[in-house]
This record gives C-alpha cells, structure tokens and sequence, in this order.
C-alpha cells in the first residue's frame, strides 16, 4: 500500500509480476510473497519504494488477500503521513503486536481505563514518567537497566517503582494482570502516536487527494 499513486505503474514495471490497483481506488499493489522474501527482498523493495511512504502486507493466500490489504492500509495509517527523504518502507510483520493491539480501539480504550485507573489523578508529567519507568519494569528489566534505558538514576527508578506499588498495589504481582496493564500501557502509546500523527498530517498544506478507499479482491 502507497501514501500516493504517483508513478505507481513505473513502480509496477520496477517489480515486475504484480497488479496495481484501479484508478480512484486506494494505491497499492499485490505483488507475489517471494518480492518480499528474506534480507534481500525487503533491500529490492526499499530501493524500487525509496523516498515513499509504503507499507508491506504479510503473506496470506490468493482467496485472503484482502486482509492483508486491510493490515497494511491500518499501518499505513501510523506511519509516515507524507512521501520524502524521511519516507520509507513498513513491513506489517515486523508491527504484528501493534496491529493486533490497534485492531479494535473501543476495546483498547476500555483496556487502558480498566487497568490504568490508578494514574488517572496524576499530571500528565508525573504520568509520563511513572508509565515509561512501569513499562520498562513489566518488559523484565531491573533497576540499572530501566535507568539506563531512560537515562536516569538507578535510585530514581526505584523511587517510581515504590510509587506505583502503592498506586497498583497487588495487581503488579499477578501475571495475568501484568501482561493486561503491559497491553493497556503500550495501546495508549500507541494511540497517542498515531494521533500525532494524524495531526501533523492535517498541519502540512497538500494537494487534496482522492478518498481512500479498499483494494478490491483479486
């Protein structure tokens, strides 16, 4: 899936055995699993797709086609909202925990205000900061390594750490509650990313593009 369809059929050319999507459709195009196959076909896809905003589906059958179309357009929504030297090429397999996290925002929303109530009463700084150290901790690191991960003091982290015991009491000590507070902390970063996101993305002035719309199946 393309941010535009700006010489989408010299794209086509360049890959060779693929069919590009139909004008007034969303740009894309469906190219064979094997194009994107290991270290050098990702290094061919980069090369043809330099400088655009471009998202890579995984690869499903002929008859599933249509969801990986729907992955890559979701991605290709959090990423790069314009083509350019900072553009480039997403794959949807390396962003599989995101798009499963992201797949439903109602139920990520209800997530974050079940299992992140405790920060609710916080400010936005004392927040940021107190989710950033927890979410370092819950990813299996000590003191010294979420310190050095957010390049503070190793007493600092455990100051934060004391914090949130008291804030989330015996919830941090269940692992099926840990995981669920993991999720929650990483669908509201998420989240926040991608509506930065869409917001620069209504700042930049461009020249109005056609609605987008699903790829057909093939």
């Amino acid at each position: 899936m393309l941010r535009t369809d700006t010489d989408i059929h010299l794209v086509a050319s360049a890959l060779g055995d693929c069919l590009v999507s139909a004008p007034g459709e969303a740009p894309g195009l469906l190219i064979p699993a094997q194009l994107a196959d290991g270290k050098s076909g990702r290094a061919r896809l980069k090369g043809v797709l330099r400088h655009r905003a471009a998202v890579v589906g995984h690869a499903v059958s002929p008859h599933e086609a249509a969801a990986s179309v729907r992955s890559a357009s979701r991605l290709l929504d959090l990423a790069s909202p314009h083509d350019g030297p900072e553009a480039g090429v997403v794959f949807v397999d390396d962003h599989l925990s995101s798009l499963l996290l992201l797949q439903d925002e109602s139920l990520s929303r209800t997530l974050i205000a079940r299992h992140l109530s405790p920060l609710a009463g916080l400010t936005p700084e004392r927040c940021e900061r107190l989710e950033a150290t927890l979410l370092a901790w819950l990813g299996g690191m000590g003191a010294p390594e979420v310190a050095k991960a957010l390049s503070i003091h190793p007493q600092t982290v455990r100051y934060r750490m004391r914090q949130l015991e008291k804030l989330f009491g015996a919830r941090l000590r269940d692992p099926r509650t840990r995981f669920e507070i993991e999720m929650a902390l990483r669908s509201r970063q998420l989240m926040a990313g991608a509506r930065r996101r869409r917001a620069a993305a209504t700042r930049r002035p461009r020249a109005a593009a056609k609605p987008r719309k699903a790829l057909p199946r093939p």
